[in-house]
């Protein structure tokens, strides 16, 4: 079977949507289907538009995506992602198209080529991109601009073969718009990779551990500022380990200013998960710091399946009657 994957990144990246992504057109490409993943890129990943294999994967960042949520770009952006999709849907001829939201202009535009070209579709479904673009939206034409885009959006995931998603809130979310061919297929960790370690490197230095997007919503800055808080309290033998990409200069720059730079060490974007998953078990807490918007109450990040795969206890911000907190709460394996 040949498989078109449709992720709006630039791919892989250092997230939730390639982990998940990534994953499935692993073991799939090993089972002996023809996969492929299309793409996007950005001004600031304009280095990795273009074509790349990895393992038995075809990567096609093709679609330029100008990376911004006004309404007018997310147009923009959309047609964009229609145009590219349509031709790649027409020369590649898949059997089947997974696409997976967010990000939702790059998506959406590649299901409505998906319908133009008839070709079977998957809407994955990771997270409520719709509601987050409604929650910045800073004028009462934006709010209203974005929830049609949520009534388009609904329509075309009812007329898909099928639409996955991660959680049962998001199941049940689905099924209220009127949304009813949904399946439940849970993030995770690959437990073939991320394990405990027999032998750990023993340190004296307590080590707090982020993986993933160095973006707004996760707060690295909120940690900095309590770290600066323990070392002016004496515990000077902390230390915040960084793994991904992203706004990191705004960390780094941030640390400097509170003069913690010595306690943080960015390892950038770790491609090599034997890599990774020795960091995860040199660390002594992972970390998952969101920032308060209602929305993460029905996420359960992939990051919070590694950590615990590995055996190390998770710190997270997250309201008490989310998912995240439920799932620390019942099986006490974090605070």
């Amino acid at each position: 079977m040949k498989i078109l994957f449709i992720l709006g990144f630039a791919n892989p990246f250092p997230g939730a949507g390639w982990t998940r992504i990534g994953f499935f057109a692993e073991d799939w490409s090993r089972k002996g289907h023809a996969v492929e993943v299309l793409g996007a890129f950005s001004y600031k990943a304009f280095h990795k538009r273009g074509g790349k294999r990895i393992g038995g994967i075809s990567i096609f960042n093709l679609i330029f995506n100008v990376g911004l949520t006004y309404p007018l770009i997310f147009i923009l952006n959309t047609l964009i992602s229609f145009a590219v999709s349509t031709l790649t849907l027409l020369l590649r001829k898949p059997n089947v198209a997974i696409v997976s939201v967010p990000a939702g202009d790059v998506g959406l535009g590649a299901l409505m080529a998906c319908k133009l070209t008839r070709t079977r579709c998957i809407v994955d479904y990771r997270d409520e991109w719709e509601d987050y673009t409604m929650s910045l939206a800073t004028s009462r034409v934006g709010r209203f601009f974005y929830s049609a885009v949520k009534k388009l959006a609904t329509i075309i995931y009812a007329k898909s073969q099928l639409v996955t998603t991660v959680t049962p809130n998001f199941v049940d979310s689905l099924k209220r718009r009127g949304v009813v061919n949904v399946r439940l297929v849970p993030n995770g960790a690959d437990v073939r990779v991320f394990k405990p370690l027999s032998s750990k490197k023993k340190s004296h230095v307590f080590t707090l551990f982020y993986l993933g997007s160095i973006v707004s919503y996760y707060r690295l800055d909120v940690v900095v500022r309590a770290l600066k808080r323990l070392v002016d309290n004496g515990l000077r033998d902390v230390k915040l380990v960084i793994a991904g990409e992203g706004e990191v200069q705004k960390i780094l720059d941030l640390a400097l200013k509170l003069d913690v730079s010595d306690n943080i060490d960015y390892k950038g974007l770790i491609s090599d998960k034997a890599e990774l998953v020795r960091l995860i078990n040199e660390s002594d807490v992972g970390l998952i710091p969101c920032d308060d918007n209602p929305l993460w109450k029905n996420f359960l990040p992939v990051k919070f399946f590694e950590y615990c795969a590995c055996g190390i206890p998770v710190i997270a911000t997250a309201y008490e009657d989310s998912i995240l907190a439920e799932f620390i709460r019942k099986y006490e394996i974090g605070v």
